[in-house]
């Protein structure tokens, strides 16, 4: 009777959480709206690239690597935008070759945590892939749905965003400034902009540091970014959040950084992009800053409530 007690919870479990499930859970699909490439176009690059990098990757260092991630990553957010236009969803629930000749790449061109998303949609005689890209010791990676979720090991902290965000960087490290940090940067899908190449992804960037010095936090890093004493902090109109704003009009660069309140630590985000993109993307930022989890209290975090950051 127990036995059967504890089936029937699991089913019921399992359905609220099936039941649970939305496309990208704070997220808002309206940057997917005009995708940089059109579907046929995605389809047919697709396949001709696929046969690119298997003729031209042993070639590839880091330095040249960057073009083709980024190429393979304007695929990919015009694939999902096609599947969002016309399905409502940005991860289909079955196997799907398209991503997964896509998404079999990612890590290959220096992407983190791709390859959990590869497992997912590979079609089942396809080898499992396993993780190519080594993730700092102090912190976690994995899929959830359609969306990463990156947090660190002692729960300080949690990052969500959807599976076609580029993960780039994720590092711990000593600042310059004696500062230990951990940094984790992420490309939005790719957008229309007014460069000359007419396209390109937004940067996002979360930073934390456990030091309670948010003062010297929050110059240290305003003067990394270049954005000088005399940029006073605008608010964002969410949760009580101001960021500080700079545009380079000879660049076309746009970047805003704000600073998170906890009460243990300091944290940024600093979002980033080209002119055209920065504003079709700047939803993403707003939901970004929704999405981060703080743990409210520093001692024995796995046992505490978190709490997003900053909110009411």
């Amino acid at each position: 009777m127990k036995n059967l007690i504890v089936i029937v919870f699991l089913i019921i479990t399992c359905n609220v959480l099936a039941s649970d499930y939305k496309t990208m859970d704070g997220y808002s699909s309206s940057p997917l709206e005009e995708p940089v490439f059109e579907f046929a176009k995605v389809i047919v690059d697709s396949t001709a690239f696929n046969n690119w990098l298997n003729t031209n990757y042993s070639k590839l260092d880091t330095q040249t690597m960057k073009g083709p991630r980024e190429h393979l990553y304007y695929l990919l957010s015009s694939y999902v935008s096609e599947l969002n236009k016309r399905d409502g969803v940005i991860l289909p629930k079955e196997n799907d070759l398209v991503l997964e000749t896509m998404l079999s790449w990612s890590e290959r061109l220096g992407v983190y945590g791709a390859h959990l998303f590869y497992n997912k949609v590979k079609r089942p005689e396809s080898k499992a892939m396993p993780g190519l890209m080594k993730v700092p010791e102090g912190i976690k990676i994995s899929a959830f749905n359609d969306m990463y979720l990156v947090k660190s090991k002692d729960d300080s902290w949690s990052i969500k965003i959807p599976y076609y965000f580029m993960i780039g960087v994720i590092n711990e490290f000593e600042a310059t400034n004696g500062m230990q940090t951990q940094l984790v940067s992420i490309s939005t899908g790719s957008a229309k902009d007014k460069t000359k190449t007419g396209r390109s992804q937004s940067t996002l960037m979360f930073v934390h540091s456990p030091s309670k010095n948010t003062e010297e936090f929050k110059s240290y890093w305003l003067t990394q970014f270049d954005i000088g004493s005399d940029i006073k902090p605008k608010s964002l109109k969410q949760n009580d959040l101001e960021s500080f704003y700079l545009y380079n009009k000879q660049s076309q660069l746009h970047k805003e950084i704000a600073f998170l309140s906890a009460p243990q630590g300091s944290y940024l985000v600093a979002y980033l992009g080209m002119d055209g993109a920065f504003q079709v993307n700047k939803q993403h930022y707003l939901d970004f800053l929704s999405q981060i989890d703080i743990a409210q209290v520093a001692a024995n975090k796995s046992m505490q409530p978190t709490a997003k950051a900053a909110a009411d």
